[in-house]
């Protein structure tokens, strides 16, 4: 999913964030690991809006049910509303 989110097809990487929202939903201690992370913050500056929304749904979704994970997430999540 991770490389996916690298295409240059705007419906697949959107698709992909949908898809790690999924995987997510299952584990939620995955979004600790450095590499999603660093996934999910290159798509929360993606030129498409659809994939920013996907990502910005994605952490909202998880973040609140896993306090640690806001921390991980503050500053991207601050980057991304100014």
């Amino acid at each position: 999913i991770l490389r996916v989110l690298g295409e240059n097809a705007i419906a697949v990487r959107t698709k992909a964030m949908k898809c790690l929202s999924e995987v997510v939903a299952v584990d939620p201690s995955i979004l600790a690991r450095m590499d999603m992370q660093r996934g999910v913050h290159g798509r929360l500056m993606d030129n498409s809006t659809s994939v920013r929304e996907a990502a910005v749904e994605l952490l909202g979704r998880f973040v609140l049910c896993r306090p640690q994970l806001a921390e991980q997430y503050y500053d991207m999540l601050i980057e991304r509303i100014l």
